[in-house]
């Protein structure tokens, strides 16, 4: 859990999503990485089956069979799609007891989608919105991410999550041609999401190897990933978890920092959305180094539509609402106030009076 913190931004974010809370990762017991390194998505362990026929709609994935079977789980891709991707870190430096917590802002769109079902590919684009972290500690991720914000890049997505091709960076010069900036031209903009190309039941594995930019660095993930489970919800309609564990590399100052990395996706099926995205890993030098680097995050995905008045609101993937956070630190019923409960008749009745004894106010112009 991230410590009490001001700015206004991490804790918008926590008002609005709700607090992640402790991960389900950090409750079970983590297994061992991959031995050795591994190619591209593989075809996944277990029975195949025929993928289900298309859909009407190329960016909507047909509705997949009962949890007791097998389903195609991949990106839907719609195009003109705009994402919030809001996420909430702990880094824990060596041997520091207090983690450094961080919130940043990303924001996703798609454009130029072609084809259907699982060959469905379309452009993504990618920006840094915002970000803060908390002093003393967080001056180093500020200036990690000072280096790039400002830069712009996208690369073609399939509906598997792959990415076919390296991405474009643009933005300013200096930005650009810096290490940092030249250094995305390997980052998978969409988190190393992936699936397989084909229909699949639960206890299906796979496995990937993919590249993005975390701690100011582009590491790489050599990972494991199993279909853990699916459930079919009135509400939300079918929902796979997915976690994948496996080797964790990344550039270090002298030698490379090696570690382990384990994830939880938990995915709109229906939709073809992600909605939670929850990460740890631990990185050092050395297997015989005492200086271990911890780090948890949440990702919170969010789709941005026009509101009532037209301008962007964000909902959830699967387009209903985010559910209202309850309100904290309330009055006992019987001492409610306008803010918080029902308004007091007597401060109902003075209030009307002095209106009505003031003379009306014109608008200003163009108000």
């Amino acid at each position: 859990m991230l410590r009490p913190y001001s700015t206004g931004f991490l804790m918008a974010f926590v008002a609005a999503c709700g607090d992640p809370g402790p991960s389900r990762l950090q409750q079970r017991e983590g297994g061992a990485a991959p031995e050795k390194p591994v190619a591209e998505v593989q075809k996944p362990v277990g029975a195949e089956s025929p993928a289900a026929p298309g859909a009407t709609d190329p960016g909507q994935p047909t509705s997949p069979p009962p949890p007791s079977e097998q389903a195609e789980i991949r990106l839907a891709l719609r195009e003109g799609s705009n994402y919030r991707v809001t996420t909430i870190g702990n880094v824990r430096f060596g041997s520091l007891v207090q983690p450094t917590g961080f919130a940043r802002e990303e924001r996703l769109s798609l454009k130029d989608c072609e084809g259907e079902g699982f060959t469905r590919a379309c452009t993504l684009e990618h920006r840094y919105v915002n970000f803060e972290a908390e002093p003393p500690g967080g001056k180093f991720l500020t200036t990690d991410e000072d280096a790039v914000k400002q830069l712009v890049t996208s690369h073609k997505v399939l509906a598997t999550g792959d990415r076919p091709g390296a991405t474009t960076v643009t933005g300013p010069k200096a930005q650009a041609e810096s290490k940092p900036g030249l250094a995305l031209a390997d980052a998978h903009r969409l988190f190393c999401i992936r699936f397989p190309d084909q229909a699949i039941g639960v206890g299906a594995k796979w496995r990937s190897k993919c590249q993005m930019r975390t701690g100011g660095v582009i590491d790489t993930r050599d990972v494991l990933w199993e279909l853990k489970k699916l459930e079919r919800d009135p509400d939300t309609g079918l929902r796979a978890e997915v976690a994948y564990i496996g080797e964790y590399t990344s550039p270090g100052a002298k030698t490379p920092l090696e570690g382990v990395v384990r994830g939880t996706l938990l995915f709109f099926v229906d939709s073809g959305e992600p909605h939670l995205l929850r990460e740890e890993f631990t990185t050092q030098t050395d297997k015989a180094s005492t200086y271990v680097t911890h780090t948890t995050l949440a990702y919170q995905f969010a789709k941005l539509v026009p509101g009532p008045d037209g301008k962007e609101v964000a909902v959830r993937t699967d387009g209903k609402p985010f559910p209202e956070t309850p309100t904290i630190n309330q009055q006992p019923a019987g001492e409610a106030t306008p803010a918080t409960g029902e308004a007091k008749e007597p401060a109902k009745r003075e209030n009307a009076g002095k209106a009505a004894a003031e003379p009306a106010k014109a608008e200003p112009a163009g108000g």
